[in-house]
């Protein structure tokens, strides 16, 4: 093995060590910022259901309890779907970020390892 081989070996390996440096760190960014979402979404929930059983005990009769439990609910549920596909779409881009240094080193390896045409 010369001393040029072995360089390229250590450098591979830093590269490799660096990758999952800011690979780890990007994660971790990620889920901080989802961690936030959460939290923002739990408080939501907190206000909205005040708000709900606020508007519930001013109904008057069943017949107007029933229509603002079905807005409500029907509201809920939008929020729901809404919300998670927000989630969805972050957490998705966090996993695409993190994952972004590891499959750059796994293409500079499959580069080395190409068979000679």
């Amino acid at each position: 093995m010369t001393a040029q081989n072995f360089d390229q070996i250590v450098s591979f390996g830093k590269d490799n060590v660096e990758a999952l440096v800011k690979s780890g760190t990007v994660a971790v960014k990620g889920i901080e910022e989802l961690t936030k979402v959460y939290s923002t979404l739990a408080n939501q929930s907190i206000e909205q259901t005040s708000s709900a059983v606020k508007a519930l005990t001013t109904a008057k009769s069943p017949t107007e309890f029933q229509s603002i439990y079905v807005n409500l609910a029907k509201s809920n549920f939008e929020s729901f779907v809404s919300e998670s596909r927000k989630i969805q779409e972050l957490t998705n881009s966090i996993v695409t970020s993190s994952f972004a240094p590891l499959n750059a080193r796994v293409q500079a390896l499959s580069g080395i390892f190409k068979p000679a045409v």
